[in-house]
């Protein structure tokens, strides 16, 4: 019976493991609009209503940085659109109409509607995007505050507590020989 309680301890620990390091890589590499990105490629979780009807809700989209001259005019690009009243950002969608390079790593795209954006906004075009369907609600709850306080805080506090028993009992037990 003890084999299998380990076992099955082990079958447990191994999926939270990785759980958890998948959890903590993500939130680890938010950047400073709050999305996860991981080396060149940007992490988008589709729940708002910007990129429908093109993306359903729940999709999670993985879209490779495209440098500025890669993209090109009538190519679709992600970009960072900064809502000042609510102080929030979203992403967004649009369409290249003409491009202007302002110096070797800065480049000006007008879209659809004559609104210029820096290239410093610019997420990457839709041809180099992965698309999954409905994972990005898995990725969305994983990375919640509630779950990263119950998936990774709350074990880490009992096995803290634990350690921390386990070596007042050793103490006592030294000062009980000394």
């Amino acid at each position: 019976m003890k084999g299998f309680l380990r076992i099955f301890g082990i079958l447990l620990l191994i999926p939270y493991v990785g759980i958890a390091i998948i959890i903590t890589v993500f939130l680890l590499n938010y950047n400073e609009y709050g999305v996860t990105e991981i080396g060149d490629k940007t992490f988008v979780v589709v729940d708002g209503d910007e990129l429908i009807p093109t993306y359903k809700k729940g999709d999670l989209l993985v879209i490779t940085r495209a440098s500025n001259s890669d993209i090109n005019v009538y190519d679709n690009i992600f970009f960072y659109q900064k809502n000042k009243e609510k102080k929030t950002v979203v992403i967004n969608l649009g369409r290249v109409v003409s491009k202007y390079d302002v110096n070797d790593s800065e480049t000006t795209f007008t879209l659809d509607g004559n609104v210029d954006y820096s290239s410093e906004y610019v997420i990457g075009t839709t041809d180099d995007t992965k698309v999954y369907n409905s994972l990005g609600s898995v990725v969305s709850f994983l990375e919640s505050r509630l779950v990263f306080l119950l998936f990774i805080i709350i074990p880490l506090l009992f096995i803290f507590l634990y350690e921390l028993y386990e070596f007042v009992i050793e103490v006592k037990k030294n000062l009980k020989e000394a």
